[in-house]
């Protein structure tokens, strides 16, 4: 069984309502659901867990610097973000090569 990490720590019905809808979606597809308690304990799972086939969290929480701390472990895991169609993708063409794909939400 493949496993997706998701750090959900967001706090508000707008942003957790989608988690909770693509959660259900997954498990749907056989994928197991994993919530690490924290960018720390993400990274312990990510070294740790080789059936880990991507990680979904919140761009305006987390951003740019996990995904390059990821990259480092293991720069061909795909990466999720959840972002406001307003948030400011503060990225240079480098960066641009990390396997990261978004996911747009409008307030």
């Amino acid at each position: 069984m493949n496993v997706i990490a998701i750090l959900n720590h967001m706090g508000v019905y707008f942003k957790e309502e989608p988690i909770r809808e693509l959660h259900r979606a997954l498990e749907r597809l056989n994928f197991q659901i994993v919530y690490p308690n924290d960018r720390d304990d993400l990274l312990k799972l990510i070294e740790n867990n080789a059936r880990l086939c991507g990680v979904i969290f919140d761009w305006d929480k987390y951003n740019l610097e996990l995904c390059e701390e990821i990259s480092k472990m293991n720069e061909n895991l795909p990466l999720y973000a959840f972002a406001n169609t307003y948030s400011t993708l503060d990225v240079s063409l480098n960066d641009l090569r990390l396997q990261i794909s978004f996911f747009e939400y409008a307030l």
